[in-house]
């Protein structure tokens, strides 16, 4: 008997090509956001010229693309969730 995110040989499914997309976009852009905020904290401690930083603007779009990356990912794999379920499809 197969659990709901196995298949048939027991091991785990894709979340599909569409949630892998939106979830590695997630994960660089926010690397770098991740790396952009730790640049600017070495810079304020250890009196590092870091010569390219992002602004305030910048950095929450980057941060707010990055989220709705993951949430685009989150809904691909919900989709392909419901799309593998048996039974009803309301």
């Amino acid at each position: 008997m197969t659990r709901p995110g196995q298949d048939e040989t027991g091991h785990s499914r894709p979340a599909g090509r569409r949630g892998g997309w939106y979830l590695s976009g997630f994960i660089g852009l926010f690397g770098l956001f991740t790396l952009n905020v730790l640049l600017g904290k070495a810079r304020i401690q250890f009196g590092w010229d870091v010569p390219f930083l992002l602004g305030d603007v910048p950095e929450f779009l980057l941060l707010l693309v990055a989220a709705v990356f993951l949430m685009l990912a989150a809904l691909g794999r919900e989709q392909n969730r419901d799309r593998d379920r048996p039974g009803d499809n309301t």
